[in-house]
């Protein structure tokens, strides 16, 4: 289920990429049609003074184009934001859904397994509240091993410390969720031009 999870939230962030480069296709292309307007313009004004008139409509190009990107900009950021939004509300579903499925003890007990590797056998799991239904099949696993609930666990998973509360391991879909959202903005390029 966690490569599910790294594919769909791969295919979104493929997504988004797609969209920002087909509004940079569609920006350019705007941009040199008014140039190209502007330019038409004042050929057919006939004027003596036609570079000087040229370098007017240029200028003023130049600043319908600077209006036009920053316009660009701000309608991609906020796009951004809606797709990111869009994105993530799913995922959550997503993995929602994976905790509610069979797949999810599985998880934990992967989860458990790496987490006595890390920590040690004298370990307590933390774990969500409507996630301690599984705490006996961990406790039978792992005899030495404490159960306490988290509340600060919103998706799933398993926090887990030493007896001491020295060592310290966090392996819940939050943290993992919040990882791939903050990946996946400094990864997308959202540039206009």
């Amino acid at each position: 289920m966690e490569e599910r999870l790294d594919i769909f939230l791969k295919s979104v962030t493929e997504y988004a990429d797609t969209q920002c480069r087909k509004l940079e296709r569609t920006a350019e292309t705007q941009m040199q049609k008014e140039i190209t307007a502007y330019k038409k313009q004042a050929a057919e004004t006939g004027r003596s003074n036609t570079s000087r008139e040229i370098e007017k409509i240029q200028s003023d190009a130049a600043f319908k184009a600077a209006e036009y990107a920053s316009k660009k900009r701000r309608a991609l950021s906020s796009l951004k934001n809606e797709l990111a939004e869009d994105i993530f509300s799913d995922a959550e579903l997503k993995i929602k859904d994976f905790t509610a499925s069979d797949g999810y003890s599985d998880f934990l007990k992967r989860s458990a397994e790496n987490l006595v590797k890390v920590i040690g056998s004298e370990i307590v799991f933390y774990l969500r509240p409507c996630d301690m239904r599984y705490s006996d099949a961990l406790k039978e696993q792992y005899k030495n091993a404490e159960i306490r609930e988290n509340e600060n666990i919103h998706l799933g998973g398993i926090i887990a410390t030493d007896k001491n509360e020295a060592l310290r391991a966090d392996d819940t879909l939050d943290s993992r969720f919040i990882s791939e959202k903050k990946a996946f903005f400094e990864s997308a390029d959202f540039k206009v031009f």
